[in-house]
Formats: structure tokens, sequence, C-alpha cells
């Protein structure tokens, strides 16, 4: 599936791989099930192959934004550290 999405990918775009069993924090951090998944911007997760080809196009992109959601809450690390204080502090 890589070779597909870079097929499909332009220019501007990064593609960054990683096998899941080599990174399993970052595969709990996405919820992350199955392999092959593409996150993409931390606001798509297509877990398996995609419904459309990979197509770097506005297009495609709003599609996979409704199709295929990523619907956990990403929580950066600066951010825990500002939720701590919140919860400490109240």
């Amino acid at each position: 599936m890589v070779d597909e999405i870079k097929a499909g990918q332009c220019a501007r775009c990064q593609l960054t791989v990683y096998n899941i069993s080599d990174h399993t924090a970052l595969a709990k951090e996405y919820g992350i099930r199955v392999a092959p998944t593409v996150i993409i911007d931390q606001e798509v997760k297509i877990e398996g192959r995609p419904d459309i080809p990979f197509i770097c196009s506005d297009e495609t992109y709003a599609h996979f934004k409704e199709v295929y959601p990523l619907t956990i809450q990403l929580i950066r690390p600066s951010n825990l550290a500002k939720d701590h204080l919140r919860s400490t502090q109240s």
C-alpha cells in the first residue's frame, strides 16, 4: 500500500512509514488496531484499504476527512502539562 500512496503523492506531501511493532507507543496514541493504517494530518485515519485511490487532491482529502475521521483526541505533550496544572489548581 505504501507504493500506492507514493504513486498518488504530490511533491509537497511528506510520507513517513512506521512499523507498528517497532513503534508501539505511537500505535497506541493513534488507536491503531490493524495494519495497514494510514494517518493523514492527524485528522484522517484509514484502517485497511480506502474506498478510493490515494490521489493528492483537495477532493480526495475532503472525502477522506468525511469518511475516515480520526475519532480519538490527540493530546500534544505540552498540553498534558497544562492540563495537569489546571487539574491540580482546581
